[in-house]
């Protein structure tokens, strides 16, 4: 019975690791969420702005403004280009803690297995042990009531 219940303490103990691992992904899954939206949002904006470039652009816009305009649209891709990589690395991290995640799941569902099978085990031991003191009382009971026939 010890065992189990070291068994039972250790299970407790990778629940929380499981749960540690679990939180730590979802903070990950979340920042790579954030990410995608701020790069999502800053793409709109780039296309916002090349639309209203065009607009002016027709109505006519001297040299300079345009190469403003156009030296404001290479920092916009310059900033997504840094927000795209920031979501890809983030994501590798998020894989990352995600496998880390169910590889502890599967310590915890392994140790879980475990404890069953000694609950098992021992469930089947004690049964056998009933059986035999029920066949035991049984058998005594048996040789009494012969014994009072015989004496009879």
């Amino acid at each position: 019975m010890a065992d189990i219940k070291q068994m039972k303490m250790l299970l407790e103990l990778e629940q929380k690791k499981v749960d540690e691992a679990a939180a730590q992904f979802a903070q990950v899954q979340q920042q790579v969420d954030d990410e995608k939206q701020r790069l999502n949002g800053l793409a709109q904006y780039r296309l916002d702005y090349l639309k209203q470039l065009q607009q002016r652009g027709g109505d006519g816009i001297l040299s300079q403004q345009f190469g403003q305009y156009h030296g404001f649209v290479g920092k916009l891709d310059e900033g997504l280009e840094h927000l795209h990589k920031s979501v890809t690395r983030l994501q590798q991290v998020a894989e990352q803690r995600r496998q880390q995640w169910l590889a502890q799941r599967r310590k915890y569902d392994s140790i879980e297995h475990l404890i069953e099978k000694q609950e098992q085990r021992e469930a089947a031991v004690q049964a056998r042990r009933e059986q035999k003191d029920l066949d035991e009382f049984s058998s005594q009971r048996f040789i009494r009531a012969a014994r009072q026939r015989n004496n009879k």
